[in-house]
């Protein structure tokens, strides 16, 4: 089999929920002329500062909140964006410049930070059902958050140029910044403005992306030690995209993402009792799917037409048994199970769709024959919880009020990224930026990198994150890949927020 995704479904899914920005203006008619405008100022930015406590493990831990827009300028001080943040610093801590400094964000691209800010690092979260059942409609509850990385850390939320509330200035437009390097150039500068504006030069300095944060790190890492001599103490990696030729979206002609995305399948299938067999743990299972995966199935896979039809049917059967779906199914398929389409299949005699962000997640769909699904259950469960709740908390507890429009996810920054300066040419290639990771851990003896998968993700595999980590040149002894139960947002789950969380606090201490 060789096909290529549904792209526009896929990326609407990455971004975590399908909220599409505001369409540009329409451009003039050929031979009218636009309008000039006159130049404004940007007015004065934004600062908020309140004050807040949690019991934390016992602690009373105080913090304050700041939430400000930083503006960023060109090389003639003229405004070029304004990059909306939260901060939270704890208070009766000693000298802030001692304490670590962690910012903090998402993906997409073309996502807000509010997911990791409300999900799992900051000092509230959403109260959402730990079981991937449905929240439900609103009203909706925030929760004090015990498990808060803010014990170890203070916390810096970016929402990158397009999202949230960030946007461009002057002559400048937000598609401007949308881009592999042009995203990472503005986060880079954002962040130097920042410690600059803080007093946090010599703080021990963290960075925590999730997702195609995961890509937009690596960009960052060369940008900030190379560029601007800023020193980073760690990076912090939830569910990254690093390789995307390990991502099961253009799988034309290559076999690396059925490999690497086989253990969560099966964890995604025995999840839901669809495996023939019994095991006596998940753990089990995926040891021997693991071991199979990167060894019988992948020669298997190399074969390709040149495969027996004995062996075509013994893997069949091997992955009958990982997987719950039937021989004939994984024989039509080439051997070869394809994400989009697995997450229709699995339960489709139940008339039931996975999530493909979680496959812990279940809906019904209208067309029950379908090749493919029509959305994710994940992001239309989850999303609207986010935004109600940070609107409500924004207003009502740090005292904000702004008029523009909250983009918690642009499908148009997405769809519109740019590649890679040295990406463009007729052989590029996937990008890849664990070469870059690795390169700032020789730049800087001290640098350690920690990633977490969950068990359930099918976009951004566990055992994906880890095969590239493996093979990034990164020294094992400062590098740290951990697993838990739960998808591409693992810390929904309870015990893997908490687990998450502790692992995250015993990597900064660790320092």
């Amino acid at each position: 089999m060789r096909c290529r995704p549904l792209l526009a479904l896929v990326l609407a899914l990455l971004l975590g929920a399908s909220i599409a920005a505001p369409s540009p203006a329409q451009e003039p008619a050929q031979g009218d002329e636009a309008p000039k405008k006159e130049a404004k100022a940007p007015p004065e930015p934004l600062k908020v500062v309140t004050h807040h406590r949690l019991e934390s493990g016992g602690t009373d831990l105080r913090y304050a909140a700041t939430a400000e827009e930083i503006y960023l300028e060109d090389d003639e001080g003229e405004p070029t964006a304004s990059f909306f943040t939260i901060s939270y610093v704890r208070e009766g801590a000693g000298r802030p410049e001692a304490r670590p400094l962690t910012f903090v964000f998402n993906g997409g691209p073309g996502s807000s930070s509010i997911w990791l800010h409300f999900g799992l690092v900051g000092p509230k979260t959403v109260d959402i059902p730990s079981d991937a059942s449905d929240p439900g409609a609103p009203p909706y509850r925030l929760r004090d958050n015990p498990a808060t990385i803010l014990r170890a850390t203070d916390l810096v939320f970016v929402d990158p140029v397009g999202t949230g509330f960030s946007h461009a200035l002057g002559e400048k437009k937000d598609e401007d910044f949308w881009g592999y390097e042009e995203d990472a150039d503005s986060v880079a500068e954002l962040i130097r403005t920042f410690i600059t504006r803080h007093e946090r030069w010599n703080s021990p300095k963290f960075i925590l992306g999730e997702s195609y944060g995961g890509i937009r790190t690596g960009m960052l890492v060369p940008r900030l030690q190379q560029d601007l001599s800023i020193g980073l103490n760690g990076l912090i990696l939830i569910s990254p995209a690093l390789n995307m030729g390990t991502l099961p979206f253009d799988v034309s002609g290559n076999d690396l993402p059925y490999v690497t995305h086989l253990p969560a399948y099966a964890a995604t299938a025995y999840y839901h009792g669809k495996l023939p067999d019994e095991w006596p743990s998940l753990e089990a299972l995926l040891e021997e799917v693991e071991a199979y995966a990167g060894g019988e199935y992948l020669a298997a896979l190399f074969r390709g037409d040149t495969l027996p039809a004995e062996e075509r049917e013994r893997v069949a059967e091997r992955l009958h048994r990982y997987t719950g779906l039937s021989k004939e199914y994984l024989l039509r398929t080439d051997l070869r199970i394809y994400a989009i389409r697995f997450i229709k299949e699995l339960l489709r005699e139940e008339g039931l769709t996975v999530g493909l962000l979680d496959g812990r997640y279940v809906q019904d769909e209208l067309d029950d024959a379908g090749e493919f699904p029509d959305g994710d259950p994940f992001s239309a469960k989850t999303g609207p919880i986010y935004v109600a709740t940070f609107q409500s908390y924004l207003r009502n507890e740090l005292g904000v009020e702004l008029s523009r429009r909250f983009v918690p996810s642009s499908n148009q920054a997405n769809q519109k990224w740019k590649r890679p300066a040295n990406r463009n040419h007729a052989f590029a290639g996937y990008v890849d930026v664990t070469g870059r990771m690795a390169q700032g851990t020789k730049d800087n003896g001290e640098l350690r990198v920690f990633s977490a998968g969950g068990y359930h993700d099918l976009t951004t595999s566990y055992y994906a994150t880890e095969y590239m980590l493996r093979h990034s040149g990164i020294d094992p002894e400062r590098l740290t890949i951990q697993s838990y139960e739960g998808g591409h947002m693992m810390y929904l789950y309870q015990p893997a927020l908490e687990a998450l969380s502790d692992d995250i606090v015993a990597f900064i201490e660790g320092g």
